[in-house]
């Protein structure tokens, strides 16, 4: 009799095993197949946040040749025809060296662009580049989730 459950008890113990194989397997294949489609489902959602870094000083001289509030005018300007439904912008202090190992220190404008496209930040880019003759600015991308949140009254 106790070979009988020993043999039994084998028997449920594969039979489980498969079963838990087959679930393993089956879970893998679906979230393989899954998540493609949730990665272009966040895209389609306009989860990428540009960050873009702005530079005043002009690259020949290193030094602001204009008022930050003209610095900020123009790229409020260029900011708002490229994306109209809005961003953020805020002011900060950015400093590097240069090619004659020069530190320079210079009022930098922040923008964060939301649910936005690469190729509007290129082109607002390259008009602020112009504009405040720089020789580059910086652009971060990152994957966010966004909320516009109104009171639940």
């Amino acid at each position: 009799m106790s070979n009988k459950i020993g043999i039994a008890a084998i028997i449920i113990s594969v039979v489980s095993l498969c079963c838990s194989v087959i679930c393993f397997i089956t879970a893998g294949t679906a979230k393989s197949e899954t998540a493609p489609e949730s990665a272009a489902a966040a895209e389609e959602k306009g989860t990428a946040q540009y960050v873009m870094y702005v530079g005043t000083n002009d690259k020949d001289t290193y030094k602001l040749e204009m008022t930050r509030e003209e610095a900020k005018e123009i790229v409020d300007s260029v900011c708002l025809s490229y994306f109209p439904y809005g961003y953020t912008m805020q002011e900060a202090t950015g400093a590097w060296t240069d090619e004659s190992n020069n530190i320079t220190h210079e009022y930098t404008l922040v923008c964060y662009f939301d649910d936005a496209d690469i190729v509007n930040v290129h082109k607002a880019a390259d008009e602020l580049i112009a504009k405040l003759n720089q020789s580059s600015v910086l652009i971060e991308r990152s994957d966010i989730e966004i909320e516009y949140y109104s009171s639940g009254q």
